[in-house]
């Protein structure tokens, strides 16, 4: 069976564990049967791994160094679809070489043996490593134990050698050992390829996003602007009107009038969630963010009070007093004015978080020496610091 190498977890409690593990390896090494030959085709192998990065060469260099056990045999390689539910051939050592379709067709995404011959054809299965078996979508690493009490690996691919009777008993653990290393690089080939196409997805995506979402939200401005003319356009001419109008018309105007001002005060209402929905998503959506893999802050220089925290708090006030919760300012701050450079949007979504969990979480105690205090403004607690990192110089 394959050996699969402890976990991490037992590694970083084990600091002797590698120093152990070289000196296995170098006793195993030493009483191996495997040829001069075969270790110099080994590291062949990894040599010719490392120079060249496509797949398709990989493939090419996967059947080529089992070709050079003997030239009698012919090498195949299949792998898994990209629909991971069965295998295609990608690759001959010999273009005279043929594979039956049925026996492709047929070869089974899990196993249990490390090799085993049918129809004159030795099959050595590669195996997914466990710990990245979710990350290339080939299904589960193993499956339950069956009724003979064998573990079932899942399959990264197949080597298929025609001839076996050519091999040596060396010559097949030689393989055996070949297609191991084979099915750690071709899966972390796979993972590189598939995160590749992930990061490249994401980048499109950044893209998108700012042509199909913030842009077109701009659009919204213009009809909140459009509206706002229109409710001044009704306000002026109910006003002209009042001076004309009888008795039971200025009943009717004044109806309107108040119409007007709660249209008024829906208008601004809207303008002031669009407003900060805007500057969310501009914040959160930023094509920068995508294309670099971090946050890429936009810096500049604001009064974070006046900018980032009232505007917020308004927001939350009237479910924050329907709570019962009393938002204290002082009075004497006013004429204080501390600026700090830092990106607006993030931040107005940090304090938007705060009295969101203010809403949430806050309870009532029934203590009476318990009082319930939201927190102070960031220009008060700022000051605080600098008096408190005074006294301590």
């Amino acid at each position: 069976m394959y050996n699969i190498e402890p976990s991490v977890k037992t590694r970083e409690n084990d600091s002797d564990y590698f120093a152990r593990a070289i000196s296995e390896r170098v006793e195993m090494y030493n009483s191996s049967p495997l040829t001069t030959f075969h270790d110099h085709l080994l590291k062949i192998f990894f040599d010719l791994a490392q120079q060249h990065d496509g797949l398709d060469s990989f493939y090419q260099i996967c059947v080529a160094i089992p070709q050079a056990l003997h030239q009698g045999i012919s090498i195949s390689l299949a792998v898994l679809t990209n629909t991971k539910d069965s295998f295609q051939l990608a690759c001959n050592s010999d273009s005279q070489a043929h594979i039956a379709p049925r026996i492709i067709d047929t070869l089974p995404l899990q196993t249990a043996a490390t090799s085993y011959s049918e129809e004159n054809i030795l099959f050595l299965p590669m195996i997914s490593r466990p710990m990245l078996k979710h990350n290339i979508g080939t299904g589960k690493t193993f499956l339950s134990n069956d009724q003979a009490g064998e573990v079932h690996w899942s399959c990264l691919g197949v080597l298929l050698i025609t001839h076996p009777e050519l091999l040596s008993s060396i010559d097949r653990l030689f393989l055996e050992k070949l297609v191991t290393r084979i099915g750690y690089n071709l899966q972390r080939r796979l993972l590189q390829a598939n995160h590749l196409d992930h990061i490249n997805f994401l980048k499109c995506l950044g893209r998108d996003i700012g042509h199909n979402v913030v842009t077109p939200n701009m659009h919204f401005k213009n009809l909140f602007r459009q509206l706002e003319k229109k409710i001044d356009r009704i306000n002026r001419e109910v006003e002209v009107s009042l001076h004309l109008a009888d008795k039971p018309s200025i009943r009717i105007l004044n109806r309107c009038n108040e119409i007007r001002s709660d249209l008024t005060s829906t208008h601004e209402e809207l303008l002031e969630h669009y407003n900060r929905t805007s500057l969310y998503l501009e914040t959160l959506l930023r094509e920068e963010h995508f294309t670099r893999g971090e946050y890429i802050l936009k810096a500049r220089r604001c009064q974070i009070e006046t900018e980032i925290i009232l505007p917020e708090l308004e927001i939350y006030r009237k479910r924050l007093e329907r709570l019962g919760i009393t938002i204290e300012q002082p009075q004497n701050m006013r004429d204080r004015r501390f600026f700090l450079k830092g990106d607006q949007g993030l931040l107005s979504q940090v304090f938007d978080n705060l009295f969101s969990n203010a809403v949430k979480y806050t309870t009532t105690s029934n203590s009476p020496r318990v009082r319930r205090v939201r927190p102070l403004p960031m220009d008060v607690r700022i000051l605080t610091i600098f008096r408190n990192r005074r006294k301590k110089a």
